[in-house]
């Protein structure tokens, strides 16, 4: 069978919400990549970009739980503003990230107050990566403090 014919037929097994879900999340990759160039190009951006690369080093060194949710705010906002979700990550932090142990906590506290994101959001928004965060989130699945909806990268999480 031609390629594009099991390519329809797989479309049309799709559920509408799936197939939504799938453009949604297109439309955001390209927004980011978007937002990317525009920061390559624009001075502010770049600045902006270098101060949270320059936050993503002192939460890499820092271990005052104040400093750290400080500079977690800071890198927050002004990813935010770059419309980037974290793509000036390091891996020394996201090592430091899961070494600390407060994963979980931080994990389920920011499910909480941030009802339906998907793991990519959840992981930019605690300045790691979403592989170091599924295996915590799984553990918290299997605990019944967390449930999800949908599948695969459309996943999105609630607390239970």
């Amino acid at each position: 069978m031609p390629k594009k014919q099991q390519e329809s037929i797989r479309r049309q097994r799709r559920s509408l919400d799936q197939q939504i879900e799938a453009l949604q999340s297109k439309i955001v990759a390209l927004r980011e990549r978007d937002a990317r160039k525009q920061a390559k190009t624009d001075p502010v951006l770049r600045l902006v970009a270098s101060a949270v690369k320059s936050i993503d080093k002192g939460l890499a060194l820092t271990e005052n739980a104040g400093m750290r949710k400080g500079l977690g705010e800071a890198r927050s906002i002004l990813a935010g503003s770059l419309g980037i979700d974290g793509a000036q990550r390091t891996p020394a932090r996201r090592r430091t990230a899961a070494a600390n142990g407060d994963l979980p906590e931080a994990l389920l506290s920011y499910v909480r107050s941030n009802p339906g994101q998907r793991s990519e959001h959840i992981a930019a928004a605690l300045s790691t990566d979403a592989a170091t965060i599924r295996p915590v989130m799984k553990r918290l699945i299997a605990a019944g403090q967390v449930r999800t909806e949908g599948q695969k990268r459309g996943m999105t999480y609630e607390a239970v």
